[in-house]
């Protein structure tokens, strides 16, 4: 347990006398456990909460029974929970190591760590940092401590890239959430890559994606009459259509079996994408699934043959993937992305000035 320490001057309240630590008396409903933790979750993340704050986020119980709340608190983690003058609330003045008592191994600290490292790259955003908050806000339930940093100096994962800041991500998340759960068509307006202006679209949300930090919805569209992705940077003025539909017997990841991005895929294609690779990253290749149902071969000479059930509504997305690999790449099949590939080589020679 952890030693008391001598706290500051306490908000004046009678104090009650304690039970025996890890006792509550009285109050033991789930209604009061759940208190404690919103209680918890407040003083770890070094918020200051008042009695009045306690209050309103506690279903607005008395601030006496929020009191009742800390002194229970204090018995069951042994140790003080004062109100801080100088800071306007109330604060741990100790360390609590188990909050009700839960052991967590290596492996769990190791989970969580590396899920408050995939996050980091999304802090920017204002969907990254609602998530960041709930994050540290569930850490300290879990752990009994907001020191999360502390993993770094022996853990590290490094994740590339960043998303862009978009404004209003989690207000718009919230919307489609709740119209797919309502079933409930929706109305926006989209600016897509090739237009001027934004149109207006009326569609039927199916559920919502994250890709590399960026968020979509998939739904089907009454403009064109099919199913198709938008993204979220592109969509302002969402609102109810007015209307309910029926949901279609559908699952993303068969709407995204044989894709390769954000563009889905749900046919097998009638030929599978055959690339093969240089001796020099056969490696690489080897190491990395690229596709669930891929197929790969070892060539006599070192290089690799990579097959991948690929849908053609992927290519514009995987031509850039190609091209990153420079002259270590051969498309073999099939013969109008081979084409296409060709193409982009030949006017990026051009563009270089290459003949």
């Amino acid at each position: 347990m952890t030693a008391r320490k001598t706290a500051p001057s306490r908000e004046k309240a009678p104090r009650r006398k304690q039970p025996a630590a890890g006792v509550i008396k009285g109050n033991t409903s789930r209604d009061h456990i759940h208190r404690m933790y919103v209680i918890l979750a407040e003083l770890q993340n070094g918020r200051f909460p008042t009695k009045r704050r306690l209050a309103e986020l506690c279903d607005r119980v008395s601030t006496k029974t929020n009191e009742r709340d800390l002194r229970a608190m204090e018995a069951l983690m042994d140790v003080d929970i004062p109100f801080d003058h100088a800071k306007g609330g109330y604060l741990l003045a100790g360390e609590v190591k188990h909050f009700p008592m839960l052991k967590l191994e290596s492996r769990d600290m190791l989970t969580l760590h590396f899920l408050r490292q995939c996050l980091g790259p999304y802090d920017g955003t204002e969907m990254g940092r609602s998530m960041i908050e709930s994050f540290e806000r569930a850490f300290g339930l879990l752990t009994g401590t907001a020191d999360w940093k502390k993993w770094e100096q022996a853990v590290w994962f490094r994740f590339e890239g960043k998303p862009e800041t978009a404004k209003g991500d989690v207000e718009l998340f919230n919307f489609l959430y709740e119209a797919i759960g309502a079933r409930e068509a929706v109305a926006f307006d989209y600016l897509a890559p090739s237009k001027k202006k934004p149109e207006r679209r009326t569609v039927e949300p199916a559920f919502i994606y994250m890709r590399n930090g960026r968020w979509y919805l998939y739904a089907a569209d009454d403009t064109s009459g099919g199913r198709r992705t938008f993204a979220f940077p592109r969509m302002s003025n969402a609102a109810l259509a007015g209307r309910k539909f029926v949901p279609r017997d559908f699952s993303p990841r068969d709407i995204f079996r044989y894709s390769f991005g954000v563009v889905a895929g749900e046919e097998r294609p009638k030929e599978n994408v055959i690339l093969e690779f240089s001796p020099d990253v056969a490696m690489r290749i080897r190491e990395t699934v690229w596709h669930p149902e891929q197929l790969l071969d070892t060539l006599p000479d070192g290089r690799v043959r990579l097959s991948l059930p690929l849908a053609e509504s992927c290519y514009l997305e995987l031509k850039p993937w190609l091209l990153s690999w420079g002259p270590t790449v051969k498309v073999v099949a099939p013969r109008s992305l081979r084409e296409q590939h060709r193409a982009s080589v030949q006017e990026m020679a051009k563009v270089a000035g290459v003949s």
